[in-house]
């Protein structure tokens, strides 16, 4: 079984080889098989770095749409240039075979974090959830849509950063929609009532899936689900989940107006894009936002053993609710009462006698 992998990881690096691949890679392993491709790692030694390349599997290299896909995504990935977005460095194609060169991205998928803890702290879930909104962002600019917006294709980087990958069934707007009529791209529990209706996906799709994956981030578990009764496909179509202070009382409920938003069943009554997203989560991050959102996720990754560092942690500030201004004018107000009880006392103080009488009775003295 092992010679049988190593021939295989040979075959891929003749086969890259033949394809007239610039630069030469060596060290390659085998990191694991998705629904349409392999994956592999391999170094790059000129430049002193690893990248990812990605097989299409051979059982589907006659399927014309899934060729036609897997070019697509590289593709649309090599169009866009974002520190949210995983980056394209190649893509080639032999006679048997097709290959996407990828940067390696060391870190862990959010999925494996939240099998291994389940809810995230509130400013960790809002710091990736502000990323990913950033990185789709750049997406919907290039007129792309993503459709698959899940926690196994969103990366935590041990620098701190998000990506966001696997675009495979990405809808370039421009060229239309690749798949065939009545059937439904994506995985169950992250699909979207317009995609289960077979209505025309939007930008406005990628938001209720961000929804999701917030909502699963922040109270462990995903809000459409098969109870038995209802099936997952019918309480996506209807947008019927827990609300999510009911599941967690502490979570904030900023954070929950951001979720309820996200996941309308209505399109129209989400947020309008991707970016409305970011706002209403950078105002819950506040200063964190701007500059160490970065530092958020690696303190948390570090924290949790679930990564190690590559980059030094900096001081962190405490996310905290933002106070009403009546709360702030009562602070003031007790601050300065304190300071004129305080000036009042040390008056009288000083005009005191020097000795205090003695009020103790003679019989107390014995």
């Amino acid at each position: 079984m092992q010679q049988h992998k190593q021939e295989i990881l040979e075959k891929v690096l003749e086969d890259l080889a033949s394809c007239g691949l610039d630069t030469h890679v060596d060290q390659i392993q085998h990191l694991a098989d998705g629904g349409m491709s392999h994956v592999y790692r391999a170094r790059q030694p000129s430049l002193d770095r690893y990248i990812v390349i990605k097989q299409l599997k051979r059982s589907f290299r006659e399927d014309t749409e899934l060729v036609n896909r897997f070019r697509r995504e590289a593709k649309c990935l090599a169009t866009v240039l974002h520190q949210n977005v995983a980056h394209v460095y190649g893509f080639v194609e032999s006679t048997a075979d097709m290959y996407i060169l990828m940067e390696y991205i060391s870190g862990v998928d959010l999925s494996t974090v939240l099998k291994k803890i389940g809810s995230l702290p509130p400013d960790v879930a809002a710091a990736i959830s502000l990323g990913l909104a950033r990185g789709l962002h750049c997406l919907h600019t290039h007129q792309l849509i993503h459709r698959d917006v899940k926690p196994s294709n969103i990366r935590l980087t041990t620098r701190g950063g998000i990506k966001l990958m696997d675009l495979g069934i990405v809808l370039d707007i421009a060229e239309g929609s690749l798949t065939r009529p009545g059937i439904l791209m994506g995985s169950p529990s992250y699909l979207t009532p317009e995609q289960i209706l077979g209505e025309s996906v939007t930008a406005r799709s990628d938001v209720f899936q961000l929804g999701i994956c917030l909502y699963e981030m922040l109270c462990g578990s995903r809000p459409f689900q098969d109870n038995g009764q209802q099936t997952v496909f019918h309480r996506i179509r209807e947008a019927q989940y827990t609300p999510l202070r009911k599941m967690n009382r502490s979570i904030p409920r900023a954070l929950e107006r951001i979720v309820d938003r996200c996941l309308q069943k209505d399109s129209n009554a989400r947020f309008s894009d991707v970016q409305k997203v970011s706002h209403a989560l950078e105002a819950f991050l506040g200063p964190l936002a701007t500059a160490h959102t970065e530092d958020v996720i690696l303190k948390f990754l570090d924290e949790e053993a679930l990564a190690t560092p590559t980059v030094p942690i900096t001081h962190i500030q405490e996310v905290r609710p933002k106070q009403s201004w009546w709360k702030w004018l009562g602070v003031g107000i007790l601050c300065v009462g304190s300071m004129l009880l305080g000036l009042f006392f040390s008056r009288f103080k000083k005009e005191a006698p020097a000795t205090p009488p003695n009020y103790s009775r003679p019989h107390d003295l014995r």
